[in-house]
């Protein structure tokens, strides 16, 4: 992903300075820095403690509160069988809530795609939430998958695509007040659709989303069971000694999401400061969008990337840095990690509304400059988090990488900002 042109020269000197500086701590002559290797630290123990107390924990803890999601007991059922009736505003209201406790606890996995969640092509992750900056949700499949799904007794969720499923797709069922298709008028399946009452509409778009919840869960659990010793004990792979250099790097590729989805698809593009928007900026690609969960989703990711980097109270990635002779490279991505959470604790207003603000020029090199110096104006706070996030993720391309001793993911190297 690049910067739109007004900011590459800025940026690419300020990378380069960055550069120079990280690298003067970590040089390949040992100066400030020495070899962190299996003679001197326990890999293995490492990956362990997160597995044991990060990685598995969160996929339990997201398979356990997807189910109350999902099922003919759970939240949404309990909304679909209200409707109509006295109790329906507020069995919504509880689904929405189930909806953002979901969401909130797989937000915390994302940052951690190592092992079967990446299998055939993050299938499975797709199945709970496919959000990336190349697949933005298809409103229009969902109307579709509705019709399709009430009409057909055949119907195979399965055949759906990937940005017609997942909490995205529940998320526009159970948040958006509009019960209109979003469909061309050449799409038959939603023909009649906006002539129907009422009341049909919405017991059609919840029966969907209970169908939507219920593979959420199964993918959900699917993945904690891959990881699980008494199931698919990916766990054993993992930690295995034989594989400890592909998992540590496989792990540390992963806290690239905070660089490519994190600050560039879910702020980036919104926000208008990444060349693949096109316009002065595209609130419509926001993630959660209608439940306006777009700063919470960032929040939960930054406090994920957080724990990660640490590994919690066991062996991290901290402590490898802290053997290579080069704490300083920790402190700093805490430093702005801890900026960027107090950033949106402070706001006031949604994603969403700030980048629908931004309309013209003026308001783009206001963006932009927030960005570049987020301790400065906050007029669009929005673009001072992005600035705090960039910072970390800087010193992750730089500091991080060489004192890890890892190259940088292909995803990361693609990114010329």
């Amino acid at each position: 992903m690049t910067f739109k042109p007004r900011h590459l020269l800025g940026r690419l000197a300020g990378i380069t300075a960055l550069t120079l500086s990280l690298s003067a701590c970590v040089d390949d002559g040992g100066n400030g820095s020495s070899a962190v290797n299996a003679d001197n630290f326990d890999f293995v123990r490492m990956l362990a403690n997160y597995a044991d107390n990060l990685i598995i924990p969160n996929y339990q803890h997201a398979a356990e509160v997807s189910a109350d999601l999902s099922g003919d007991s759970g939240a949404i059922a309990s909304y679909c069988s209200a409707i109509g009736s006295g109790e329906e505003d507020n069995a919504l209201a509880v689904a929405q809530q189930q909806w953002r406790d979901t969401m909130d606890a797989w937000q915390a996995t994302e940052l951690h795609q190592v092992g079967p969640v990446l299998d055939n092509s993050g299938a499975l992750r797709n199945r709970v939430l496919s959000f990336s900056r190349g697949a933005p949700l298809s409103t229009c499949g969902v109307d579709q998958a509705v019709v399709l799904a009430a009409d057909n007794d055949n119907f195979n969720l399965g055949s759906r695509a990937a940005n017609q499923r997942g909490l995205g797709a529940v998320e526009y069922l159970l948040f958006s007040d509009d019960l209109s298709h979003t469909c061309p008028s050449q799409i038959q399946e939603t023909a009649d659709w906006d002539q129907r009452p009422e009341q049909e509409r919405k017991t059609l778009r919840c029966n969907y989303a209970q169908k939507l919840a219920d593979d959420i869960n199964a993918a959900a659990t699917t993945l904690a069971d891959a990881w699980t010793i008494g199931a698919g004990n990916y766990r054993s792979t993992f930690i295995d000694p034989a594989n400890a250099g592909d998992s540590v790097k496989a792990l540390s590729d992963a806290l690239f999401f905070l660089d490519t989805e994190v600050k560039d698809a879910k702020l980036g593009i919104p926000l208008g400061i990444s060349a693949s928007c096109s316009q002065p900026a595209c609130p419509e690609v926001a993630e959660s969008r209608f439940a306006q969960y777009s700063l919470s989703n960032i929040e939960n990711n930054l406090n994920a990337f957080a724990a990660l980097l640490t590994g919690g109270s066991g062996l991290g990635f901290d402590d490898i840095i802290a053997q290579a002779g080069v704490p300083s490279v920790t402190e700093l991505m805490q430093s702005n990690t801890a900026a960027a959470l107090a950033e949106i604790d402070a706001m006031t207003t949604t994603l969403s509304e700030q980048a629908k603000g931004i309309t013209d020029g003026a308001d783009e090199s206001t963006c932009a400059t927030a960005a570049d110096s987020p301790d400065g104006d906050r007029t669009i706070p929005a673009c001072n988090l992005y600035g705090y996030i960039r910072r970390v993720t800087d010193t992750l391309k730089v500091g991080f990488v060489a004192a890890v001793d890892v190259d940088l993911p292909d995803r990361a190297q693609a990114d010329n900002d």
